[in-house]
This record gives C-alpha cells, sequence and structure tokens, in this order.
C-alpha cells in the first residue's frame, strides 16, 4: 500500500504521489551552474538570466527502480500553472541509480517562469502535454529573466 503525504520541494508544494515514484516523493531537483565531481550543485538558483546555460541535478533518496526519467520544461502562465511545453530530455539513470546530472551548456531558456519536473519517462505526457503534472520524482520551479 501506498502511503500518501506531502512535503515541499523548494516553493513548490507537491500533492499526493503516485505509484510507481517515490513512495513519499522525497526526490529533489536543482538548477546549478555545475556539478562538481562529488555531486554538488555550484551556483544553484531557482532564478537565471535568459538564455543563459544551466544544468540540473536531480537526487531522490531510494533507488528509481527503472532505466529511463523524464527532464521535463513547461512554461508557467500568470496564475502558476503550467501553460505551453517547451521541451522533454530522456535520460538514463539506471534502475539502482539515485542522482543524475546533466553536464555542458546546452540547456538554455528565454524569460519566463518555468516548472522543471522530474519524472518516470513513462508516465510522461506524449501527445496533449498539458502540463500540471501530478506523478513526478521532483518538481522545482525557475525564473528566467
Amino acid at each position: 500500500m501506498w502511503a500518501i503525504a506531502d512535503f515541499t520541494v523548494g516553493e513548490d508544494k507537491v500533492g499526493p504521489r503516485a505509484a510507481g515514484n517515490t513512495a513519499a516523493g522525497q526526490g529533489w531537483v536543482s538548477i546549478c551552474k555545475e556539478i562538481d565531481d562529488n555531486w554538488k550543485c555550484v551556483g544553484q538558483s531557482n532564478q537565471w538570466a535568459a538564455n543563459s546555460s544551466f544544468n540540473v541535478l536531480f537526487e531522490n533518496p531510494a533507488p528509481v527502480g527503472m532505466d529511463l526519467i523524464g527532464i521535463i520544461f513547461y512554461k508557467q502562465g500568470a496564475g502558476g500553472k503550467d501553460v505551453e511545453f517547451v521541451n522533454e530530455y530522456q535520460q538514463n539513470i539506471g534502475d539502482i541509480g539515485r542522482k543524475y546530472a546533466t553536464v555542458g551548456d546546452e540547456l538554455k531558456l528565454p524569460a519566463g517562469t518555468y516548472s522543471v519536473y522530474i519524472i518516470a519517462w513513462g508516465k510522461r505526457d506524449v501527445v496533449e502535454h498539458r502540463g500540471n503534472l501530478t506523478e513526478y520524482f521532483a518538481k522545482t520551479v525557475l525564473r528566467v529573466k
């Protein structure tokens, strides 16, 4: 039986967790300038300069239990809800993996406020991209100016 719990990641209050994700939803995602060799986020911030490169660090307290995760970006509207799908990235974490980090300078966004989700790849919204996901390992809000 799965427990239903609330917890906070960054500024976002996360609701009931779904089967297939970490039972208590205790993972977190950070936006970083870079990730060092010890899996530490260097230059972490939830505010970023427009069109400046950043990296994503995902950490989970337990193995994710699947090979593929997704990093999903949605632009938020004025009310704080996801209104526009931006992009998704498939990442191989391995079923015993607990951490994943992007490296390099490939991730950049124009000005706006974004939801950044870490999800089980099979849980992504393939056709409609409605956003406001309820099944995820971790979520944060990124403000790009």
